[in-house]
């Protein structure tokens, strides 16, 4: 059956605020996850050291590939690019078929879909308290935010090194968070985030090149005339 545009643009919509939820520090709201089962205690250092070597980045380019499994279990891939300069300035910009560019500059935060045409704004400090992207933004602290301990869903057979963080304040829609670290250096290779359904979200980093240069305006957004701006 044809499908038409107004129901292509409200589907469409779902997925971009789906793409950004916890990349954005969780900008959609949802039902708040259970309780978090018990388990036993992180390994010992782990998060000081995760923390220490991020904080230790002043900047970073690379790619990422982004694989969301729905509790029916049904599958849905993105790619795209990722920026980082301390403090605080972020840009992750998805590939085609699924275009969006989501930045910041410490300040606001920009989602933009060019196929809707439209801009949603809203202030940094809104979405980032307590949440991923207060860490991955270098404002954040693992140990004040989260509570780490053994991963009671199994990671993958990597070679990477998982910490599993359960928020300290109630975050919609998330349950926990794994972190995949490289055992040697402590850099964080991948991400996972598993909502209370049974969803889950894995992010790769890949190719990261620190210590970047970055053109001016790279983490600004410029709204063109007649684009549709949303704040919140």
């Amino acid at each position: 059956m044809p499908v038409d545009p107004p129901a292509r643009h409200h589907r469409r919509l779902r997925r971009v605020r789906a793409a950004a939820l916890l990349v954005a520090g969780l900008l959609w709201a949802g039902p708040l996850a259970p309780p978090a089962p018990a388990a036993g205690p992180c390994e010992p250092g782990l998060v000081e050291r995760v923390q220490g070597a991020y904080q230790a980045i002043t900047s970073f380019r690379g790619q990422f590939r982004q694989t969301d499994v729905e509790p029916s279990g049904r599958r849905t891939e993105a790619r795209g690019t990722i920026a980082y300069r301390r403090p605080g300035r972020m840009r992750w910009e998805y590939a085609p078929p699924h275009e969006q560019l989501l930045v910041t500059d410490g300040t606001t935060v920009w989602l933009h879909d060019p196929l809707l045409e439209n801009v949603t704004v809203q202030p940094l400090d809104d979405v980032t308290r307590g949440t991923p992207l207060a860490f991955l933004l270098g404002v954040g602290s693992l140990a004040d935010d989260f509570t780490c301990r053994a991963p009671t869903a199994p990671p993958p057979a990597d070679g990477l090194r998982y910490l599993e963080l359960v928020p300290v304040e109630p975050i919609p829609t998330l349950a926990f968070i794994q972190l995949g670290v490289e055992p040697a250096s402590a850099a964080i290779r991948a991400l996972r985030m598993v909502d209370g359904r049974g969803g889950s979200r894995v992010v790769l980093l890949e190719g990261l090149r620190t210590g970047v240069d970055f053109p001016e305006g790279h983490f600004t957004f410029q709204v063109t005339e007649g684009m549709e701006v949303i704040t919140k």
